[in-house]
């Protein structure tokens, strides 16, 4: 027997297997940490790619904006912003000047001490930090369409602003391909009908829309068009590996800069395997736990890959702690309606607009993976009751899950294990 690890939360989970199963470790490849982040900041700003230097962008008289992931990314906004904060101040901007707006997309709203814990309380106390409402009609304007037919409308702060300062984190994304860049825009501080529009199953469901891929995505193409509308922007962007070590700073230009993160990240996350497993065991490590539809992101990358690595009925597992439960929308309410007949509820989410922003790409994703794969959570009892209602197969510990797998699929059967699935993009190649 053989011993494995796989992140859980802020854990990590051990189990073995026999040596008779053919078992394909795929773990991203560790970067040499920057030695000093603040100075790496201050010389990204200085050398951006695609835009002038950033102190050149703003005078006395500027309104900021920091646009701000909020807690379902491990982005560190904080370390980010400070060294720019300080900057603004040299610039002689005053305080009043300068917001801070969390780009929730469709997500919930974060309470104070949540948002706390994303900019430190100095920074809190000491500027206008807020949540955005995709749902405020009121606080919105709207800008046109896209050529896709997205109607953007913009969070009316954001546009009122004189420059705009997207802070994020590059990493696959099951959809867009990446995370970071435009993202922090749309969906970001957009109307929920921009949202919906951008992630609809159109576009969900091109094959172009999977992880590791930005030429011809539509949901990415879309994004960097909708962001065309509006006045300046510049981003700051970290990579960082699956241990939360920082690797480089990218800035400047949202598309180039965000181009040259993920050429950089590609070095790093980007695996081929030559063998389709029959059963994936796929971690999560927070806060990419946070709730089951963050969990998406680890439960998908076996077949969200421009070339999926798991055979036709294989089985996935999935681990992760929930800890806030399915989600904040009705994914749950949705499914355990329709338990009976997925199939239904997939014609469903194709042709119609009746679920929320947090819901209906991720029915989307997960209904993708559960017409062709059978799916088998890991997570903390209290959420036993919920997959039970929704018909997905829940264990509470990795070593039972493993059992019904092996008995299932036959004890030679070969195994994918990916400990940090969220931060791997993983494609099958044939061997010749």
């Amino acid at each position: 027997m053989k011993k494995y690890l796989m992140a859980y939360g802020q854990d990590l989970i051990g189990f073995t297997l026999s040596e008779n199963n053919p078992v394909d470790v795929i773990i991203p490849e560790v970067i040499t940490p920057i030695k000093n982040l603040n100075r790496e900041i201050i010389q990204s700003l200085k050398n951006p790619y695609g835009s002038e230097s950033f102190s050149t962008l703003v005078n006395p008289k500027s309104k900021i904006v920091f646009i701000v992931d909020d807690n379902t990314r491990p982005t560190p906004t904080k370390k980010i912003i400070e060294p720019i904060l300080e900057i603004l101040k040299n610039s002689r901007i005053p305080d009043s000047s300068i917001s801070i707006i969390i780009a929730l997309g469709g997500h919930r709203k974060l309470n104070k001490e949540e948002m706390i814990s994303i900019l430190g309380k100095e920074i809190f106390n000491h500027y206008r930090v807020v949540n955005h409402d995709a749902r405020a009609k009121d606080d919105l304007v709207y800008m046109g369409e896209t050529t896709f037919g997205t109607p953007v409308s913009l969070n009316r702060e954001v546009y009122q602003s004189d420059l705009r300062i997207l802070i994020g984190l590059i990493k696959p994304h099951n959809q867009a391909g990446y995370t970071g860049g435009g993202k922090a825009i749309l969906p970001g501080v957009c109307g929920i009908e921009t949202i919906l529009s951008n992630h609809s199953f159109r576009s969900t469901g091109h094959p172009k829309s999977r992880l590791g891929i930005i030429k011809g995505n539509p949901i990415r193409e879309d994004i960097n068009e909708g962001l065309n509308k509006i006045g300046p922007t510049f981003m700051v962007n970290l990579v960082s590996d699956h241990l939360g070590n920082y690797g480089k700073v990218f800035s400047g230009d949202y598309i180039e800069a965000h181009c040259k993160g993920v050429e950089y990240l590609d070095k790093i996350a980007k695996k081929t395997v030559i063998h389709k497993a029959d059963i994936c065991i796929c971690g999560t490590p927070h806060p990419i736990d946070i709730n089951f539809y963050q969990m998406l992101n680890s439960l998908s990358a076996p077949y969200r890959s421009e070339f999926p690595f798991i055979e036709k009925n294989g089985i996935i597992i999935v681990a992760g702690r929930a800890f806030e439960g399915i989600s904040s929308g009705n994914f749950y309410t949705e499914l355990k309606h329709n338990v009976n007949n997925i199939s239904l509820l997939w014609e469903k989410v194709k042709k119609s607009k009746l679920f929320s922003f947090s819901d209906r790409p991720a029915l989307h994703i997960f209904l993708e993976g559960a017409l062709k794969y059978e799916i088998i959570v890991i997570s903390g009892k209290e959420n036993a009751q919920y997959f039970q209602d929704m018909n997905i197969m829940y264990f509470e510990n990795i070593d039972d899950s493993l059992k019904y797998a092996l008995k299932k699929k036959g004890h030679s059967s070969r195994i994918a294990v990916l400990p940090y699935a969220p931060y791997v993009i993983c494609n099958y190649e044939k061997k010749n």
